[in-house]
């Protein structure tokens, strides 16, 4: 009843605000709709996206407030109730419309009076095709009688198996009409035991879509139907038995909601269309096939467009929701396998040539796409999913706490009834208010206002505050400058620099572009570097300003450097009498070292490498006196078959081999970063120094964390190593004011603290106001290291994460890492896997050689495909592992 009465209650108040606020045809002017989106969809977005929704509104504009992925994926209700209720007050509060999807979309968040209920204005909306919407999609966000968002796009979860391994096992292929029992059968069938019979690879691997499947099976929703407002009906005799026959499963390990090792080894999943292509989660072998789950339905993942209750403007706020539906530019976002509405199905997103629409994800076989077209008009609204958190709560109750299913049902049960309670007593105590945008600063005569572009992985950036610090102080004192916007960008997808140059006065990006981008996108800056007293060419660390030159003119300006380092166990060293590598140290010290450190042969690998790639490797190899890949050429020179490099490759691959450096499998598309996983406190790991220095939870420039020090790699004596990502700034040749933008770089660059990562000035670093605010290790470890990269005999490999560099240099390592792979984990022939490697490389570096230089106007995705077409090319079987990729 009191639910009932709040309803109408928020019901005659929304009519009141409709009759209080002008309406759109007549709307005041300067009224300003916030809308707060993922930054994955800034790739897609331009300054015209709202541009026909604002003409059609005169004196209204649209602002978009960017924020970070994790509010899509707040904590579960049921397993932090508080934790998810302050997660969605704030997100609400920051725009008029929000982003949503089944992750932060809960029965919680409407009870405790956070959305709009929109029915009452789509009920009104004349304009409104409900028909348009797939049916199962425009249900997902329909509860309580309300309808709490409007949809945009989806993706199914199905059943994916590998139809190989399924003919080679004999094994019927899924179907609607499988039980658990059938489930059971195959999982056990399919998965893969060692001598002793202990399941090594599960059988069926559930990426916790379990719920799904449940569902599926016992054919109703967990909640009742004939109560309204409607509550939890977990304690059924059919979900307790699916539970307790999923327990048993589980106990066994042939079935698993995640597994560690390489999910293209498991031959059976429940999982979204993503487990259809190759290196995001599909099968070895390439011939993933999907099936509707039991009952011929499938899971409906849904994504749209909310409206916070805290909203001034309720019309106009659903008004650019349902407009955002229309839209091809939201309907192609990347979590999105087809458009919600079914007017836009076939409609391409407008192109802005960053590959951000995902076309590859869409190129299925005729047999999946048939699949997905079935589970898109036979899915399980996500409405009908609602309490599924609970369920899966139980389901972790019988596993790991012992008990019986009923048991654990009623105890869900029970959690989701009283946690329900909690969220409508937020209804009355909270008074939700969408954040007042920010006022735009009113410009004085002869005062500007810059863009100032900014591309980070983490956003909003973490030290926001400490960049409006610098931005406050530099705005107070230049003559001319009196805003900078700051543009953060990146995330999901990245975001090229040419966009960056196209839309922002001046930008900094975390690697160096200079390589790669159209200069004539950019402002050269010796014009402005020659006339500055304050700046000298001697003054940058190593070769940093020569690695922003090109055609005689230096094109961005090195911020800071981000070099890869060592951290090691001063303490620990110490302990056992090895001498500390504090001023460096040499190759045949770091090997005696590794050795020193693992006393007993079941002791963890002592050297942990943390981020992707293999440069880790390479760079021991150069320190031995080998460079088997050299990539101070353009394309790198392939010397694997040099005795110098198999000699250096195989000490350093030995040293894996026995257990002294962790080794994980290198040529398999894995997409996560490496990380610790032999222990919280290696002896000594690898650490790129930038704001993303979190691998073993230590800051760059702690000297004193646990006992760690920062040291350099090994030595050689013919070669050193490094690897470096310069962060670098620069000037739009567009922009109006390219003085301003000058003095704005250089001004950054005497901030290196906003970039935890070590000065591109030497001055800098041995200023005594600098070194007073980090340790003596750190500020020795960069003069260390500026030294190394200015030796001739330094040999720079590439960070993985370097945008500006070309992706030839990449994919031609495959082989090579393929061929380690062969000898470490499979005890092969080294110098007959790096001829294969040899043979396989040098033949994709003559195909790639054939690529034109990219046309401005090509989307970046459709250039990057022509490499993967050559490596599909020379090499049939990775051919099989990219080829949805790669395309025809």
């Amino acid at each position: 009843m009191y639910f009932r009465e709040q309803k109408l209650f928020r019901g005659f108040v929304i009519v009141l605000l409709m009759m209080l606020v002008i309406l759109p045809a007549a709307a005041q002017a300067d009224t300003v709709l916030q809308v707060v989106l993922p930054n994955f969809l800034r790739p897609n977005m331009n300054d015209t996206v709202f541009q026909p929704f604002e003409d059609d509104h005169p004196g209204v504009r649209v602002e978009v407030v960017y924020t970070d992925f994790d509010i899509l994926t707040p904590p579960l209700p049921a397993n932090d109730l508080t934790g998810y209720l302050d997660a969605m007050e704030k997100y609400l509060s920051m725009g008029d419309v929000v982003t949503v999807q089944n992750g932060n979309m809960a029965v919680e968040g409407t009870r405790a009076g956070y959305f709009l209920d929109l029915l009452p204005l789509t009920s009104a909306d004349i304009n409104l095709n409900i028909d348009d919407f797939l049916p199962a999609v425009w249900q997902s966000f329909q509860w309580d009688n309300g309808l709490w968002a409007l949809p945009v796009s989806e993706d199914v979860i199905t059943v994916v198996y590998d139809k190989q391994i399924f003919d080679e096992k004999r094994l019927a292929y899924p179907d609607e009409n499988w039980t658990v029992e059938d489930f059971a059968a195959a999982a056990d069938a399919l998965a893969l035991r060692d001598e002793n019979g202990k399941v090594t690879v599960p059988g069926l691997v559930t990426y916790q879509n379990e719920a799904y499947l449940f569902r599926s099976l016992v054919g109703a929703g967990f909640y009742d139907p004939n109560a309204f407002p409607d509550g939890p009906l977990l304690v059924t005799p059919l979900l307790d038995e699916v539970l307790t026959r999923a327990n048993d499963l589980y106990e066994e390990g042939i079935v698993s909601s995640s597994f560690d090792g390489n999910v293209g080894d498991v031959p059976f999943k429940i999982i979204n269309t993503f487990g259809l292509l190759a290196g995001l989660g599909a099968i070895n072998q390439g011939d993933p096939q999907a099936a509707l789950l039991p009952g011929g339905v499938a899971g409906i993942e849904a994504q749209g467009f909310a409206v916070s209750s805290g909203t001034r403007y309720p019309e106009l706020a659903y008004e650019l929701a349902a407009f955002m539906t229309e839209s091809p530019t939201f309907a192609a976002n990347p979590f999105g396998v087809a458009p919600a509405r079914r007017s836009l199905v076939g409609v391409d997103a407008p192109d802005n040539g960053t590959g951000a629409n995902f076309v590859g994800r869409r190129n299925f076989s005729p047999e999946n796409q048939a699949v997905i077209d079935q589970a898109l008009e036979n899915g399980i609204p996500y409405s009908e999913m609602r309490y599924s958190s609970y369920v899966w709560k139980a389901a972790l109750s019988v596993r790991y706490e012992g008990l019986s299913a009923q048991d654990a049902l009623q105890n869900a049960e029970a959690e989701a009834v009283a946690n329900l309670q909690t969220a409508e007593a937020r209804a009355t105590d909270t008074l939700l208010l969408v954040a007042t945008p920010i006022p735009q600063v009113a410009l004085q005569t002869g005062e500007i206002s810059l863009k100032f572009g900014v591309q980070s992985f983490v956003q909003p950036l973490p030290n926001n505050d400490a960049w409006q610090s610098v931005i406050a102080d530099f705005v107070s004192t230049d003559p001319q400058v009196a805003e900078i916007n700051v543009d953060v960008q990146g995330g999901f997808g990245g975001v090229e620099a040419s966009t960056y140059a196209k839309q922002d006065d001046c930008f900094y990006l975390p690697y160096n572009a200079v390589p790669n981008i159209d200069l004539t996108l950019l402002f050269p800056l010796d014009p402005y570097l020659d006339a500055d007293p304050a700046f000298d060419r001697s003054d940058q660390v190593g070769n940093a300003l020569e690695l922003v030159s090109k055609d005689n003119q230096t094109w961005a300006l090195p911020i800071v450097v981000q070099p890869e380092i060592l951290w090691f166990n001063k303490d620990l060293f110490e302990r056992n009498g090895i001498p500390t590598p504090t001023d460096g140290w040499t190759i045949d010290q770091f090997a005696d070292a590794v050795k020193l450190l693992k006393i007993n042969p079941d002791d963890p690998p002592p050297f942990v490498p943390s981020g992707a790639g293999a440069n880790h490797l390479l760079m021991l190899a150069a320190a031995y006196g080998g460079v088997p890949i050299d990539q101070r050429t353009s394309p790198p020179t392939l010397n694997y078959l040099d005795p110098s490099s198999v000699d250096a490759l195989r000490q350093v691959l030995d040293l894996a081999k026995d257990g002294y450096i962790q080794y994980k499998e290198l040529a398999r598309p894995q997409f996560t970063l490496g990380g610790n996983t032999e222990g919280d406190t290696p002896p000594i790991y690898t650490e790129s120094l930038n704001g993303f220095s979190f691998q073993f939870g230590a800051a760059p420039g702690s000297d004193s964390k646990d006992g760690y020090a920062l040291t350099t790699y090994p030595s050689g004596s013919q070669y050193n190593a490094v690897s470096f990502d310069i962060g670098t700034g620069y000037i739009s040749a567009d922009t109006q004011n390219p003085d301003a933008c000058y003095r704005w770089i250089t001004n950054l660059a005497n901030h290196p603290e906003l970039f935890s990562a070590m000065p591109a000035r030497r001055l800098l670093i041995n200023d005594p106001a600098f070194a007073a605010s980090t340790d003596a290790n750190t500020i020795a470890l960069y003069q260390r290291f500026d030294s190394v990269m200015a030796s001739q005999n330094t040999i720079n490999f590439q960070s993985p994460f370097g945008g500006g560099t070309n992706p030839a240099d990449f994919i031609v390592e495959y082989w090579l890492f393929k061929a380690f792979d062969n000898y470490v984990l499979r005890d092969a022939d080294l110098e007959t896997e790096l001829e294969t490697a040899q043979t396989f490389g040098v033949g994709y570096q003559e195909c790639v050689a054939t690529i034109p230089p990219r046309d401005p106007d090509q989307e970046l995705f459709d250039y990057f495909r022509q490499f993967l077409r050559c490596a599909a090319k020379i090499d049939p079987e990775l051919g099989a592992l990219i080829g949805a990729f790669a395309g025809s």
